[in-house]
């Protein structure tokens, strides 16, 4: 694979691509035999567009140069009916290497961006090659040209961060609302008087059997 024309994008590919392994390296460690990422696979649409379509991302190129030291997150996808992967592109940038491992003496804006990974699905017909053909190749028993296809799709994302709040009270204030909601919403409030007294019932018995086997063994001492 060349190396792509834009310097910013090819230090962000390479990035990219080391995290995409790393991230390989923590699903063997998470579950032995879960299925890698499809390295090339997945990178393959974007390299093409970076390569073809540089303008396209010359607001993109700008942002990883004013915030050099941004981080990439694989994220499991949102997209539930054919999302590979979500890589979130956090940006920072430190003032100067000796405060690089402290996030809090970095500047990052108010908005970070997003790669969302998908299949592409192309039904062009049934496989029906046979090693004659041109551009047969054995190690895929097809030629590549008008058979059932899946590629790599992918879409860039912009996410502003409008603002981030927390509870303003202690404790009892929460439980004050919370009594507050449940008077205002009755279905939610008779599920979760059920869900109560069967947690209190599981309880219940949990602690007759033990005060039954305590009893038990006190007895046939």
């Amino acid at each position: 694979m060349q190396k792509l024309d834009n310097k910013t994008l090819q230090i962000f590919l390479h990035r990219f691509i080391a995290e995409l392994k790393e991230e390989n390296e923590r699903r063997n460690i998470r579950c032995e035999g879960e299925r890698d990422l499809d390295i090339p696979f997945i990178i393959s649409s974007l390299y093409q567009n970076f390569d073809e379509y540089t303008d396209i991302f010359k607001e993109f190129i700008q942002e990883l140069c004013l915030y050099p030291d941004y981080n990439i997150s694989i994220l499991d996808s949102q997209n539930d009916y054919n999302g590979i992967i979500d890589a979130e592109i956090n940006l920072m940038k430190y003032p100067d290497e000796e405060n690089e491992q402290y996030y809090t003496d970095g500047h990052s804006p108010n908005y970070d961006y997003k790669l969302c990974f998908s299949y592409d699905s192309r039904d062009y017909g049934y496989c029906q090659c046979t090693p004659d053909m041109p551009d047969y190749r054995e190690d895929k028993h097809c030629c590549g040209h008008g058979c059932d296809a899946a590629f790599c799709e992918f879409s860039l994302h912009k996410v502003l961060h409008i603002t981030s709040g927390s509870w303003d009270g202690d404790e009892h204030d929460y439980w004050e609302f919370e009594d507050e909601f449940y008077l205002s919403d009755k279905e939610l409030a008779d599920k979760k008087e059920k869900e109560d007294r069967e947690r209190q019932i599981v309880e219940l018995k949990n602690r007759i059997t033990a005060d039954q086997k305590r009893l038990a063994e006190l007895e046939g001492v």
